[in-house]
């Protein structure tokens, strides 16, 4: 598995490089074509506000968040305990010193930590392409079929 998407397509047209230029196209085309309608019925049978992958990402970060201690030291500013390691949560900026908010662009743990200490809901504090409807925005484009 890699996430390089050259080896990736390497691994998958490899019996494809003996066809002729136009063929090899028509077999990449192909492909394209059932990869964006597979990724399009997934975002269509999701029922979350999130996409599948992303909200249970977001689950397993608020089971994570269960077992920490939280610290307030301003409305935006939150010192999380996880056993003996200190983490400190900016959600106004949505950083954590941990890197993963800022990374990823959803909460981690700590943030989760925070934002339960603040009874305040997490939908302010994710990147706006998780969500289903950028998904099926993202899988519509249109993939042209070649005629003979």
């Amino acid at each position: 598995m890699t996430s390089n998407i050259a080896e990736s397509l390497n691994a998958v047209t490899k019996d494809a490089r003996e066809l002729s230029i136009f063929d090899l196209l028509e077999y990449m085309r192909t492909l394209l074509e059932c990869w964006t309608n597979e990724k399009l019925l997934n975002a269509k049978g999701t029922f979350t506000f999130l996409g599948a992958k992303f909200n249970k990402e977001l689950d397993d970060n608020r089971t994570l968040s269960q077992k920490l201690r939280v610290r307030a030291s301003t409305d935006h500013i939150h010192t999380v305990l996880d056993g003996v390691k200190r983490y400190i949560v900016y959600l106004e900026n949505k950083k954590c010193s941990c890197g993963q908010f800022q990374l990823e662009e959803l909460p981690c743990a700590h943030a989760l930590a925070a934002l339960r200490h603040r009874n305040e809901t997490y939908e302010n504090y994710f990147s706006p392409y998780y969500t289903r409807e950028s998904l099926l925005r993202t899988y519509e484009m249109l993939v042209n079929p070649l005629p003979d």
